[in-house]
């Protein structure tokens, strides 16, 4: 196995909140010390009070969303208190199970030392502004601190907003499949073992006929209201998702197979209440159901299984519940 000190570049592994757990001598040679020294700090010591601000505010919140971030510029405290210009890049690598999640750093000294000489005087001269402010009075240290707090609790609903947008069928206001991946992969390892859930793939019924005959506009109406009537008929405790176009997908945690039809149930009744133009609303719906330990990729086999049970409802006549098959082959996963 390739150990940390022979990798040719500048790296440290952290923990999610920035803890060093390695750091390699590539990078102690810029940061001085030894890696004992370093191990269980947090890495707000190798940063100068500019880029631990950005650090704080951007590089960390796109690691908890992104998973990772490449060539950003900022500076390290060097050995001899000098900040040193880096390009960085990370990647968050999820928890394994026994462990917890963690930080991969690679740093490479920038060359080009001039393309950041305007931001170190800037830097500078914040850093400077701000100390001089805070030996003011205490008065002024209130203050400060007030607007720092407030400042990264906008940050934090911004990240919050910008997360939920990412999440969410700007349509209909039902989450999307990117939701629903992030869904089904938390409830796997809390779900226990065995675990039971259900999913019903929903497909609206000659919606073309709609777009065609009365304009998108109208088919965009009609979704919104199925979007709408779905929520309504799920459990509190079911995600109800947009998968794209006219297809919808309601995953029920905990489900087992009475469970998952009498949802189906209701939701045909209740898209029978709606109206088009062109009459009556109606779905197809294909249901599958899962028993077992929740290993492997479960929700594409899910979503495999209820698009065959899907296309057995259409051929069959459309409007109806189609049970698929157990699946056999994630038990062994």
């Amino acid at each position: 196995m390739l150990a940390v000190d022979d990798i040719p570049c500048a790296m440290m592994v952290t923990d999610a909140q920035g803890h060093v757990l390695r750091i390699n001598a590539e990078l102690l040679q810029i940061v001085g010390g030894c890696e004992s020294d370093w191990r269980g700090r947090s890495m707000e010591h190798l940063l100068p009070p500019a880029s631990l601000l950005f650090a704080q505010c951007y590089i960390f919140p796109m690691l908890h969303h992104e998973q990772r971030v490449k060539e950003l510029y900022l500076q390290l405290v060097g050995a001899d208190g000098a900040t040193v210009p880096v390009m960085l890049n990370a990647t968050r690598r999820p928890a394994a199970p026994g462990s917890e999640a963690s930080i991969v750093w690679a740093v490479f000294v920038a060359l080009e030392r001039s393309r950041f000489e305007a931001e170190l005087i800037r830097a500078r001269a914040d850093a400077e502004s701000l100390a001089a402010r805070l030996a003011a009075s205490s008065e002024q240290v209130e203050r400060l601190n007030r607007e720092l707090s407030e400042r990264a609790r906008r940050v934090e609903l911004r990240n919050q907003e910008l997360s939920e947008l990412s999440l969410t069928d700007p349509l209909t206001g039902l989450k999307n499949r990117r939701a629903l991946e992030l869904s089904v992969h938390a409830w796997q390892p809390a779900a226990g073992q065995p675990c039971v859930g259900a999913l019903l793939l929903v497909d609206v019924d000659h919606f073309k006929r709609v777009n065609d005959s009365c304009g998108h506009a109208e088919g965009d109406r009609v979704l919104v209201a199925l979007a709408q009537r779905l929520r309504a008929c799920a459990r509190t405790t079911d995600l109800v998702v947009r998968l794209g176009g006219e297809e919808f997908v309601l995953w029920l945690p905990g489900a087992d197979d009475r469970v998952a039809q009498y949802v189906a149930g209701r939701l045909h009744q209740g898209v029978r209440e709606l109206h088009t133009p062109l009459g009556a609303l109606s779905v197809s719906v294909g249901l599958t159901v899962w028993h077992g330990p929740a290993a492997g990729d479960l929700l594409s086999s899910l979503l495999r299984s209820a698009d065959k049970a899907l296309y057995e409802a259409k051929t069959g006549g459309r409007d109806r519940t189609v049970c698929a098959a157990p699946l056999p082959e994630l038990a062994q996963s």
